[in-house]
């Protein structure tokens, strides 16, 4: 696992958090009422999670509530970041 990958999501407490909620497809609006925090945001975090291969987003044609859930790639990093503590 690349270092970087697992420094930016623990940099960021809510990417954690998002990493940890993707348990299952999920969109923006899920995450935010979940989460508790503005669907743009969790929007952005998804995006740049997308383009780290963190994870995907499974519908990429829809203009709107587009699924996404974690990649290999996420979960390996999850599992490095929950034993980190």
């Amino acid at each position: 696992m690349e270092w970087s990958e697992t420094s930016w999501v623990v940099r960021g407490r809510l990417r954690k958090r998002v990493l940890k909620a993707l348990d299952k497809p999920k969109t923006a609006t899920i995450l935010s009422k979940e989460l508790k925090t503005h669907r743009s945001t969790i929007s952005s975090i998804l995006n740049h999670m997308d383009d780290r291969e963190i994870a995907v987003c499974l519908d990429p044609k829809q203009p709107y509530n587009r699924y996404y859930k974690r990649t290999k790639k996420g979960e390996d990093l999850l599992e490095e970041i929950t034993h980190l503590g």
